[in-house]
């Protein structure tokens, strides 16, 4: 089965990037097709024309994307809009559905240039990841398992939904790992990827656990303090 395959999630193929593993081929491929849409005289993108330029069935490709932009700074909120996308293709994916978005979200119009930066972020970054990236335990990237990654590229979406700082980093970066080791057919480094990501669920847990703890703590310090006032 070739990488661009509806299960790898690869954008259609067309002129080979300049490095040789599966993954760079795809990144700098549509890498290309954005810079011929920068090219144009009325150049303009939107949500939907970027899904058009993965593929309507690039889920894995499209989480990959997303999983990465959450590794940089955004604005408050950022890692909310994040996650809730990685939970949408997660879903599409598991059903077998094309990647597709509302009208409201699809029209909207991305800023071209950020989105080649981006892009080109991206495509560093594969290629660094690559570099020690190569077909081993291939079974782990089969279609059969497809499922359970999807559930699983569902779960780090939800915990990137936590609003508590850098918590959601080891997820993004587990996730991101998971879909190179896809799309290089690279069993091991999904299971260090999914190791991440449970690391990171786990850190969240903890500190959920001392927001908790600590509120308890609050509370019951008012309290104490009310019923002094009382008295």
């Amino acid at each position: 089965m070739s990488t661009h395959s509806a299960f790898s999630g690869a954008a259609a193929p067309g002129a080979p990037g300049p490095a040789g593993s599966p993954l760079e081929t795809i990144v700098y491929d549509v890498l290309a097709r954005l810079q011929a849409v920068a090219e144009k005289p009325d150049a303009r993108i939107t949500c939907n024309s970027l899904i058009e330029l993965l593929g309507p069935k690039s889920h894995v490709l499209a989480i990959m994307i997303f999983s990465v932009l959450n590794l940089l700074p955004g604005p408050p909120g950022y890692s909310v809009v994040i996650g809730l996308a990685i939970m949408a293709f997660a879903v599409m994916m598991l059903a077998g559905a094309q990647i597709r978005l509302w009208a409201f979200v699809g029209d909207r119009r991305l800023p071209l240039g950020l989105m080649l930066k981006l892009l080109e972020f991206l495509a560093r970054f594969t290629r660094i990841i690559s570099r020690l990236s190569r077909p081993r335990i291939t079974w782990m990237a089969s279609r059969p398992v497809m499922p359970f990654i999807a559930v699983f590229a569902f779960l780090m979406g939800v915990f990137m939904l936590v609003p508590i700082p850098f918590t959601n980093t080891l997820p993004s970066l587990g996730l991101a790992i998971i879909c190179v080791g896809i799309l290089n057919k690279d069993g091991l480094a999904m299971l260090m990827g999914i190791v991440i990501g449970l690391i990171g669920a786990w850190l969240l847990a903890f500190c959920l656990w001392i927001v908790f703890v600590v509120g308890i703590a609050v509370g019951e310090a008012v309290v104490e303090e009310v019923e002094q006032l009382h008295f």
